[in-house]
């Protein structure tokens, strides 16, 4: 068994053992404790303004279903773009909410769960739980939600045109300049703000990461890198300084393809890069 040491930027986050605060407990069930973060989760809704008419303010009792509406709405009036989640409010709604995901200058902010009915529940679920072919972003039950695997993999929906979706977006990491001009991303835990740095994106057979590797070996880990830097494609972008990922590192895969029956999978590489708590650690089972 090897442990690895702390790395900045290019070397990997210092670790001597599994931590009890970051990494313990089974995946499925790893839900982390009460949010530390208290914001207010519900605008207040002011008398006398419907329609901006002139009628008399209705009583409180009478405004109450608004505010239950105001309330209830927490997750879509989540932002990260503020550089603060309420998790307390989300977990309230969906208790299954373990982070929230931030990409500066796209569209994806969202948060991210994992379920504890079906890897695939999410798929056709959207965050609040009601069918919607639209999904939500999740990981599957074989990665921990503390973010201390190899390589956790997130899941988003696009449409079959490509047009639409949590996911969709990704597409575009395709690009040279939109790659090279979109370097990090963020991961917003209960108590921990990760950042990741953008590293590499592709096209690849649309097959389960997680059945197709196994990450909790160095083996599956090993083999994991060598077929991705084995890809020769106009469209493998690798960023310059991350040519040599070993499974020492923590990294992140975002993945999605145009519609559910895509012969392929498009999938965006980042590598942990800061963990202010200090709570990202693991053993790697040779």
């Amino acid at each position: 068994m090897k442990k690895w040491n702390r790395w900045n930027k290019l070397l990997a986050v210092a670790l001597a053992a599994v931590s009890v605060t970051g990494c313990a407990g089974s995946r499925p069930e790893s839900a982390a404790e009460d949010n530390i973060v208290e914001e207010e989760t519900a605008d207040t809704v002011e008398s006398g303004e419907a329609g901006g008419s002139g009628i008399d303010s209705m009583p409180l009792e009478e405004t109450a279903p608004e505010e239950t509406k105001e309330t209830a709405s927490a997750i879509l009036r989540e932002s990260a773009q503020d550089a603060q989640v309420d998790f307390r409010a989300l977990k309230e709604e969906n208790p299954e909410i373990f982070a929230w995901i931030y990409i500066p200058d796209t569209s994806i902010d969202a948060p991210v769960a994992q379920s504890g009915e079906s890897d695939e529940y999410y798929a056709s679920h959207n965050i609040t739980k009601e069918n919607d072919e639209n999904g939500a972003l999740y990981i599957e039950a074989a990665n921990l939600t503390s973010m201390c695997d190899f390589n956790t993999v997130i899941h988003g929906n696009t449409a079959e045109d490509g047009e639409s979706g949590l996911f969709a977006e990704l597409y575009q990491f395709s690009d040279p300049d939109y790659f090279e001009s979109h370097e990090q991303m963020y991961l917003y835990l209960e108590d921990n703000v990760l950042t990741y740095e953008i590293f590499a994106a592709y096209e690849r057979e649309n097959n389960s990461l997680i059945r197709t590797y196994d990450f909790t070996y160095l083996s599956g880990c090993d083999q994991f890198l060598k077929d991705m830097y084995s890809i020769r494609s106009m469209n493998m972008m690798i960023r310059s300084g991350w040519e040599d990922v070993t499974p020492y590192h923590f990294l992140v895969t975002l993945t999605t393809s145009r519609g559910k029956d895509s012969d392929s999978q498009f999938v965006v590489l980042a590598a942990l890069i800061e963990d202010p708590a200090g709570t990202i650690d693991r053993a790697v089972m040779e």
